[in-house]
């Protein structure tokens, strides 16, 4: 039995493989880490990262012998099978009620406050590529939040990037999500069903 070290985003998850194979080991980083399309890479005694794969196996082993099996993991978080969620929406087109998103967008704002964090250099990405795309959905945004002033400063904010050909987007959206967080229920609500009609 030995030692296997997985480090995933920086965090170090520990277990261990009955057998030291390659098969042995993936199973392992599977159940520490639960990604979808799982990467692994080892440093070689040049301190080189390398691909970890059946071929590499063995050069890992000898590399390792004596200590722990110490891989770095990479892949996208989720739940395997699961059903891409454009798939359901579009399954649902016609279906769902400007209700229920405002609904959806209450009960998960803090999961996608976190997410929408992580992931605001991918917005100003987009922004970049797709300017003619973003800005119309940005100034709906903006209208949405036109009377509700527990909002006033997150929509500043909007109209600021909108002035600014769309830099900053990223943190714009961020912060709009943070302050969405924040506010009582019926604020949140109200927030919530005017961007679920007008987007």
């Amino acid at each position: 039995m030995s030692v296997v070290k997985v480090t995933f985003e920086g965090e170090v998850r520990r277990g261990r493989v009955e057998e030291v194979t390659y098969e042995g080991l993936v199973k392992v980083v599977n159940e520490l880490v639960p990604v979808q399309e799982l990467v692994l890479r080892y440093e070689d005694e040049d301190g080189d990262v390398c691909m970890l794969t059946e071929q590499t196996f063995d050069d890992f082993v000898d590399q390792c012998k004596g200590g722990s099996l110490r891989v770095t993991a990479a892949g996208h978080r989720g739940r395997r099978g699961r059903v891409c969620p454009g798939k359901i929406w579009r399954q649902l087109q016609g279906e769902v009620t400007h209700e229920v998103i405002a609904e959806l967008m209450v009960r998960h704002a803090e999961v996608a406050a976190v997410m929408v964090e992580r992931k605001a250099w991918k917005l100003d990405r987009v922004a970049w590529w797709w300017p003619e795309k973003v800005r119309p959905v940005i100034a709906v945004v903006v209208e949405s939040l036109r009377d509700i002033p527990e909002m006033t400063t997150c929509r500043a904010g909007l109209e600021h990037v909108l002035d600014e050909e769309l830099a900053g987007l990223g943190q714009a959206v961020s912060d709009l999500a943070r302050e969405f967080v924040v506010q009582p229920v019926e604020v949140q609500k109200r927030v919530a069903e005017a961007l679920s009609v007008h987007l």
